[in-house]
């Protein structure tokens, strides 16, 4: 069971992540794909601070309507702050697996970096299959965390740290089975994307110097690597920055589909 909960200092952490360069840019692609238009009806699966929510919020407008959902409650608490403006914005309570909504209530379907942490893959599909009209689009954005590429001087450090880390998602590689389970259920993939991911220089507004504290609180919470080991794992990174020889990259994949019936 994953154990990789959004409250308090990941709360912040997961916030202060979505600020970042990395996370705009991949909040653009991501809003492309779902190409949104004017009073469209648009479920936010798993949205946390509630960041695409907003966004699409600008889209659909006072005439369209905007579902947010998360099982944390803080999440939920700061989406709904973040939102507090646009009337046409909902932010619930709520399981991906049972969303609170009718059958073919949806124009369209969002969920980035959230399936992978269901347990309940399928169930969670259908519920998206249900609630979506025919011809509704589904975007889905998740990460194969297997295929990170981090340079450390210490390889087999690096590589205890991030199998550890591999246990914080159900399906940490969701991207290489989805487009299956999305068949089974009766949605019809279209395509997937990468959005790559690049780092070469460790910073505040890179994607990975959020991860890497991510990572450190997640693996020593779960004592799966020592508070010394996983402090000095993180603090390589200042110096290989200092080096001139930080290198990250990951490829996060973006899924699209659509309910043909």
């Amino acid at each position: 069971m994953s154990t990789l909960t959004f409250t308090n200092d990941m709360a912040r952490l997961a916030d202060a992540m979505s600020h970042c360069h990395d996370w705009v840019v991949r909040r653009s692609a991501v809003l492309e794909a779902l190409n949104l238009r004017t009073g469209e009806r648009v479920l936010d699966v798993g949205c946390g601070g509630g960041f695409y929510a907003y966004e699409a919020a600008q889209f659909v407008g006072p005439t369209g309507r905007v579902c947010a959902i998360d099982i944390s409650p803080d999440q939920i608490t700061a989406a709904r702050t973040r939102c507090a403006e646009l009337g046409w914005v909902e932010c619930q309570h709520a399981d991906a697996v049972a969303p609170p909504y009718g059958e073919a209530e949806f124009d369209a379907v969002v969920g980035v970096q959230v399936l992978e942490y269901v347990a309940n893959l399928d169930g969670a599909l259908q519920a998206l299959h249900r609630v979506l009209r025919p011809g509704g689009r589904l975007v889905i954005l998740a990460t194969p965390w297997s295929a990170l590429v981090w340079h450390s001087a210490q390889p087999e450090r690096m590589q205890r740290v991030l199998t550890a880390f591999m246990a914080h998602a159900h399906y940490p590689d969701l991207p290489a089975i989805l487009v299956a389970r999305l068949r089974q259920v009766g949605l019809q993939p279209l395509r997937q994307t990468p959005v790559p991911v690049l780092n070469m220089s460790y910073h505040a507004n890179s994607f990975s110097y959020w991860l890497a504290q991510i990572i450190r609180l997640f693996v020593v919470g779960r004592q799966a690597v020592t508070e010394a080991e996983a402090g000095a794992w993180l603090n390589e990174f200042e110096a290989l920055e200092h080096q001139g020889a930080y290198f990250f990259c990951s490829m996060p994949i973006l899924t699209e589909a659509v309910k043909v019936a």
